[in-house]
C-alpha cells in the first residue's frame, strides 16, 4: 500500500511552489539587468557546463568530507550562501540593504540553524538560482538539463548512493543545502542528528526544486506564448504546464515508498517537462 501524504509533505510542496513563485518574480529584473551565467542560451552545451559543475561541487564536498575537513565544507556553503542572498536581494532593494541582510542572515544559519531558517534562506537561494539559470538558458538545452539530471540523480541515490551520503553529511554539519519538515511539534533541527524520517523531519534537497524551476523560468521567457491574466504574475501557458507538471510529479514521488532515500527529480523532472511540453500544446507554439 502507498504511503498516504502527511501534513510534512504538503509543506515540501508549498515550499517548491513558494520556489517557482518567487523566481518568476524575479526573473524581469535580472532580464532587465541582462545578467546570465550562458553567454548563448540556445547552445545546447550549456547543460554540460552545468552537470560539469555539479559533479565537480559534489565531489569537492565528498571528498572534504571524507578527509575530516567538515569546516572546509561549511565555510565553503556558508560562502555560497551569502553569496546567492546577496544575489537575489540585490534584484529588489539597494546594495548595502543587500549586503548586510546576506551577512547577517549567514551569520544566524551559522550560529542558530533551526529548521525554520534553514528553510528562510533555502527559499532566497533556491528562488535566485532557479531564476538566474532559467533565464540563461532556451527551452531545449534547459529540457536537456532536466533530464540529464533525473539520471544522474536516480544514479547517485539508487546505484552508488554518493548523494544520500552527501545528504547525511549536510545534516550533520547543519549545511543549508535542503529544504526541512517536521513531523512532530518540538522537533528541533539543531539538535538532531539524524538524517532519516525516525529524526521527526523529512528532508527535501534545495536542488528538487531549483531544477524542475528552470524550465518553469526558461519557457516563460523564451517561448512566444501569451500572457494568462493572472494579477501580479506574468505567467504564460507553458510554464503554468510546468510548474502544474512539478506539483504532479512530487505527488508521484510522495505515494512512493519512504523507507529508503528517494530520487526526487525523476518525479519532479519529468512531470515539469510534461507539463510543459502540454502547455505548449495548449497555447498552440512550439517548444524549441
Amino acid at each position: 500500500m502507498a504511503p498516504k501524504i502527511e501534513a510534512s509533505m504538503v509543506v515540501m510542496l508549498l515550499f517548491v511552489a513558494i520556489v517557482q513563485i518567487l523566481a518568476l518574480a524575479l526573473m524581469p529584473p535580472l532580464l532587465a539587468a541582462e545578467v546570465r551565467v550562458f553567454e548563448d542560451p540556445s547552445s545546447t552545451t550549456n547543460p554540460l557546463s552545468y552537470i560539469l559543475l555539479v559533479l565537480a561541487f559534489t565531489a569537492f564536498l565528498l571528498f572534504a568530507v571524507k578527509m575530516g575537513r567538515a569546516w572546509v565544507v561549511s565555510g565553503f556553503i556558508q560562502l555560497a550562501v551569502a553569496m546567492s542572498i546577496y544575489y537575489v536581494l540585490s534584484a529588489i532593494i539597494p546594495a548595502v540593504p543587500s549586503i548586510l541582510l546576506a551577512l547577517g542572515l549567514t551569520a544566524a544559519l551559522r550560529f542558530y540553524p533551526e529548521w525554520y531558517l534553514v528553510d528562510a534562506v533555502g527559499l532566497l537561494v533556491s528562488a535566485g538560482v532557479s531564476a538566474l539559470f532559467g533565464i540563461s538558458m532556451n527551452t531545449l538545452p534547459a529540457v536537456l538539463l532536466l533530464v540529464a539530471l533525473a539520471v544522474y540523480d536516480a544514479i547517485s541515490v539508487y546505484k552508488t548512493k554518493h548523494m544520500v551520503d552527501l545528504a547525511e553529511s549536510a545534516i550533520r554539519m547543519k549545511a543549508p543545502l535542503l529544504f526541512i519538515a517536521p513531523r512532530r511539534r518540538g522537533y528541533s533541527f539543531r539538535k538532531n542528528h539524524s538524517g532519516t524520517e525516525k529524526g521527526g523531519a523529512y528532508f527535501l534537497g534545495l536542488g528538487d526544486a531549483i531544477i524542475p524551476t528552470v524550465i518553469v523560468i526558461s519557457a516563460n521567457w523564451s517561448v512566444e506564448a501569451s500572457l494568462l491574466p493572472i494579477p501580479g504574475l506574468a505567467l504564460n501557458l507553458p510554464a503554468l504546464g510546468g510548474m502544474l507538471g512539478t506539483v504532479l510529479g512530487f505527488l508521484v514521488l510522495s505515494m512512493t515508498s519512504r523507507s529508503r532515500p528517494q530520487a526526487g527529480l525523476p518525479f519532479l523532472n519529468g512531470g515539469a517537462i510534461l507539463g510543459f511540453l502540454l502547455g505548449c500544446a495548449a497555447a498552440g507554439v512550439s517548444p524549441f
